[in-house]
């Protein structure tokens, strides 16, 4: 990869919820830890009251957790075919190169190419191995779309 193709690592806005509600969860879990060494936990009420937080905490950051890392192979399938695409495209542009070359070494016609491009099925090849992948890309990228999908009630 080039230099170019690096950028800088930046928050997003689902970062920011999985950190504050990882946050705020572990904030929950220190405040059970000092009521229950200090102990001013007395009654069932206190009990319950603790318990329900835990739960109601620990269930919103799981879903943050998982909401979060859904969105993450969403992009990642978007990211992998843009690579495909590319490293595809330079491929094709290398093989090109490469029959000019032996055109200009070999003093060759364009039927000479035509004829050696036809008879060594790269076309044939490629477009089978990316139609293949990308088949394989584009139903990784709907299943991680429709678990994205926010269900409302």
């Amino acid at each position: 990869m080039k230099h170019d193709d690096y950028k800088e690592k930046s928050f997003s806005t689902s970062k920011i919820y999985v950190i504050a509600t990882g946050i705020i969860f572990l904030a929950t879990l220190v405040f059970v830890m000092f009521l229950y060494l200090s102990q001013r936990i007395d009654s069932t009420y206190d009990t319950a009251a603790i318990v329900t937080m835990i739960t109601v905490t620990g269930s919103i950051f799981g879903s943050t957790l998982v909401w979060y890392s859904k969105k993450a192979a969403s992009e990642n399938h978007y990211k992998l075919r843009m690579a495909l695409y590319r490293d595809s495209a330079a491929t094709r542009l290398e093989f090109n190169e490469a029959m000019m070359k032996l055109k200009k070494e070999y003093d060759m016609t364009d039927e000479d190419i035509c004829e050696i491009d036809s008879s060594g099925e790269v076309d044939e090849m490629m477009d089978s191995s990316l139609t293949s992948v990308i088949s394989g890309l584009d139903d990784a990228c709907s299943d991680a779309d429709s678990a994205n999908e926010i269900h409302t009630i």
